[in-house]
């Protein structure tokens, strides 16, 4: 029940985002369009930026549920996330803003964080290299196509060809095995 309470009353706030920005959405509107109390809405969120952090969490998961097989590439995993960011690019777009970005970024972060280490994994000298050092690794790269994510967040998301993905895919594949063989043990 408390699940399909916190799926209402996202629902109910990405209504009223492809209507207009975060900044003019209150939880009093929240409330009034999921039809639930103030008192229930802060059980489940601190705050819009809250609700918004996890609706954007659980659509992006949901998004990759429905659409990636486990033997997809990484690259085609990658291209799906931003697929992801244009088909719902009014939302995207009234969400964000210079509070929240940092919470846009949390959430690209944690998700690309685990599709670069996937490919980080399928190094053979990956093995040689301490945990400690492969995060690291990971962690580097993730941020690196959140920045690149946000920056085109910022332009207001032209069509995903400016984003020179392919371009990026190359520098990762030929730096990611350099980056392991200094680290390795």
């Amino acid at each position: 029940m408390r699940q399909t309470t916190k799926q209402a009353i996202a629902q109910a706030f990405e209504t009223l985002l492809e209507k207009r920005g975060i900044d003019k959405i209150t939880v009093k509107d929240i409330v009034a369009e999921c039809g639930i109390n103030r008192q229930t809405f802060y059980y489940h969120f601190h705050d819009v930026y809250d609700l918004m952090e996890w609706a954007l969490a659980q659509g992006i998961g949901h998004y990759a549920d429905q659409r990636i097989a486990p033997e997809e590439d990484w690259q085609e995993q990658v291209r799906l996330l931003f697929h992801f960011f244009y088909i719902h690019r009014v939302t995207i777009l009234h969400g964000y803003d210079a509070t929240n970005r940092m919470q846009y970024e949390r959430v690209a972060v944690q998700h690309l964080a685990g599709l670069v280490r996937k490919r980080l994994e399928t190094y053979p000298q990956a093995a040689r290299v301490p945990e400690e050092k492969r995060e690291f690794i990971c962690m580097v790269y993730a941020r690196s196509f959140a920045g690149l994510i946000l920056e085109w967040v910022e332009a207001g998301m032209p069509d995903e060809r400016h984003v020179h993905l392919e371009d990026y895919f190359v520098i990762i594949d030929g730096s990611m095995g350099n980056a392991l063989d200094k680290f390795a043990q």
